[in-house]
């Protein structure tokens, strides 16, 4: 096998393997707009309740939040979990149909990350999400054995039909490629990508890390010394459908002031490799240590504009 530019690449998936914010706004709608349809509440309300559950659990994917909210209890009173969970059915099935058009990988991604596998680099996951939302997508993208090991963020604990209270959801899962980072454990953790590092026994000097996010993954790629790639074209979206996902997201106003601090901090972030168009522009860079003619300069300046 011949010898390739960097050893191990930590991969970033919401947004750099698939849109993210292009799946989950619409399935999540979808779902509310049956869910007022079915209860009769009014819309915004029901927003705002679903914002509290979210930000009560620090997650934006908290699986059944539906079924926590104040309306639905005071609505369903006196019902078991399981029959109001029945009720509010079509609800999640509008989520899951949806989520079925919208959750597509960007173009290239299963033949890149075969090729890397295939070439010998040590290909990992390294994600905010947390376990069950990973799971769900890995099955539904069939990406489960394209990553030797799993970072993803610790289980939610969720009331709903054993959902986060036994292992039922897991099965034929490999959860010994999974590691459950703690909800302290979140980006920019320095510490978090150099002890990835450290137990996929590559030296950062010989890693790379690929992500959409300059105030998360590309300041704490630079700063633990490993070779950062932005993912520029996943850090594209839609205002409109951003703008949805901030109207129900668990960010608190301390996580607004902190994101905001990121921002600045990251100004001075330099990318040494900027993927424009696709992931498969990586490719060269990983395997061959090519990294082009690309003006990084340039491209993070506009990244920061935006």
């Amino acid at each position: 096998m011949s010898q390739v530019a960097k050893k191990l690449l930590v991969c970033d998936l919401d947004n750099t393997l698939y849109d993210w914010v292009g799946f989950f706004v619409p399935s999540f709608y979808a779902m509310v707009d049956k869910a007022v349809e079915i209860i009769g509440c009014d819309r915004d309300a029901l927003l705002d309740d679903l914002k509290a559950v979210h930000q009560r659990h620090h997650d934006s994917e908290h699986p059944f939040s539906l079924l926590e909210t104040s309306i639905v209890r005071e609505r369903f009173t006196g019902k078991s979990m399981d029959e109001v969970a029945r009720l509010l059915d079509p609800a999640f099935h509008a989520y899951n149909s949806t989520r079925k058009k919208t959750l597509k990988l960007h173009p290239g991604i299963p033949e890149a990350l075969d090729q890397l596998n295939r070439s010998g680099v040590r290909v990992v996951a390294h994600t905010e999400s947390k376990l069950y939302a990973i799971v769900s997508r890995f099955r539904l993208l069939g990406l489960t054995n394209s990553f030797s090991r799993i970072y993803c963020r610790e289980r939610s604990i969720s009331q709903h039909l054993g959902v986060g209270t036994d292992d039922k959801f897991l099965e034929d899962f490999p959860m010994n490629r999974v590691v459950e980072l703690s909800k302290h454990q979140t980006k920019p953790n320095v510490d978090v990508l150099l002890e990835i590092c450290s137990r996929e026994g590559v030296r950062p000097s010989s890693s790379a890390y690929v992500g959409d996010s300059m105030a998360r993954d590309m300041l704490m790629a630079k700063q633990a010394g490993v070779f950062a790639i932005w993912a520029a074209y996943g850090a594209k979206h839609d205002p409109k459908e951003y703008n949805k996902l901030v109207r129900i997201s668990h960010w608190t106003t301390e996580d607004v002031r902190r994101e905001k601090s990121l921002k600045l901090a990251a100004e001075q972030v330099r990318p040494d490799f900027v993927a424009r168009g696709s992931f498969s522009e990586v490719l060269p860079v990983i395997l061959l240590g090519n990294n082009g003619s690309r003006d990084v300069h340039s491209d993070a300046r506009a990244s920061h504009s935006r």
